[in-house]
């Protein structure tokens, strides 16, 4: 964390934006070890491993802390050789490659596949997951000086209120408590004239009818480690038969499977297993799964006041934009 920095967060318990870093252990550019003090309420904040920590790991979304620094480059598409990360972000949000000189808020980082293409574009890039997935995401890009990293809960936003040209949350919003109060949260956070781009699970008999709400009952409630072995073995066990099924009956076939794989990314075969074993664990482990339906998505669009609202479906479940108005 730099000592500038500071000027971007506010108190998480009073709201101010009166903040001391004091630091305790630092390198030639930045702050490794120190807190964050309210001059107001003298709430006190950790920063650790160079990141502001305005929440604990210890919360419900540990799975994501553990699988992602596990599988930490995983998913980036420096590291699998093909843009498939690119193409859903820009295929999904329709921003352009570049934005410089914007402000970007991206919600629920995990490793950071998406923070690498957002950086390319030129944006000042603040990133943020609830869980200790932000470690990850800081050995994968905290060397870019335009990344702001932070830990914090999206309820509970150390920034300040709508000033942000563009906010994005992929793949989060299910897996948070109360997904309509979050996504209020996020919108928030968008300055007059910006855009928020979600996607959520979409909630229909179809995707109800999927082996994931038949076993997480029991598997949300593992041990972490129990069940990324289990997970990793029945992977290796099923991933030649899901690749067949998939083959001949598409996306339809695959979803026989108790478990996910992308061979039609045209991945290799390691990072296909990879790829699998990750999202597998990543479809049983969490302790929440709210899909939304088309309509839940564009109220929560309307009752933010957003206009030019469009909520279509897409490969993750369902995708939602919006943008404040200029008059707000």
């Amino acid at each position: 964390m730099k000592f500038e920095s500071t000027a971007h967060y506010h108190c998480v318990s009073c709201g101010s934006s009166a903040l001391t870093l004091i630091p305790q252990t630092r390198s030639d550019q930045e702050i490794i070890e120190g807190s964050l003090l309210c001059r107001r309420c003298r709430a006190s904040y950790p920063v650790t491993g160079g990141i502001p920590r305005f929440a604990s790991s210890d919360n419900y979304s540990q799975s994501f802390g553990f699988q992602w620094n596990l599988h930490g480059k995983t998913q980036l598409d420096s590291y699998t050789g093909w843009p498939i990360s690119e193409q859903r972000l820009f295929a999904v949000t329709g921003w352009p490659y570049d934005m410089s000189g914007q402000l970007i808020l991206e919600a629920g980082c995990g490793a950071g596949r998406f923070t690498e293409c957002l950086l390319k574009t030129g944006a000042q890039v603040f990133s943020f997951d609830f869980s200790c997935a932000v470690d990850s995401n800081r050995r994968n890009n905290g060397q870019c000086e335009r990344l702001e990293l932070f830990q914090a809960d999206m309820s509970r936003l150390p920034l300040e209120r709508r000033s942000f040209d563009r906010v994005m949350c992929f793949g989060v919003l299910q897996h948070t408590p109360d997904p309509g109060a979050y996504f209020e949260s996020l919108a928030e956070m968008v300055r007059p004239g910006g855009q928020l781009v979600v996607d959520t699970y979409k909630k229909d008999l179809l995707s109800l009818l999927q082996w994931k709400y038949v076993l997480r009952p029991i598997t949300r409630r593992m041990n972490q480690l129990t069940l990324y072995l289990l997970v990793s073995r029945a992977v290796r066990i099923l991933l030649p038969p899901a690749r067949n099924i998939r083959r001949f009956a598409g996306r339809a076939g695959a979803r026989m499977m108790p478990i996910v794989e992308y061979s039609h990314l045209g991945l290799r075969e390691d990072l296909n297993e990879q790829w699998a074993i990750l999202d597998t664990f990543d479809m049983y482990s969490p302790a929440y799964d709210h899909p939304q339906t088309q309509r839940t998505l564009k109220r929560w669009f309307s009752e933010v006041g957003f206009t030019d609202v469009s909520v279509r479906p897409g490969s993750n479940g369902l995708i939602g934009t919006g943008q404040r108005p200029n008059s707000a």
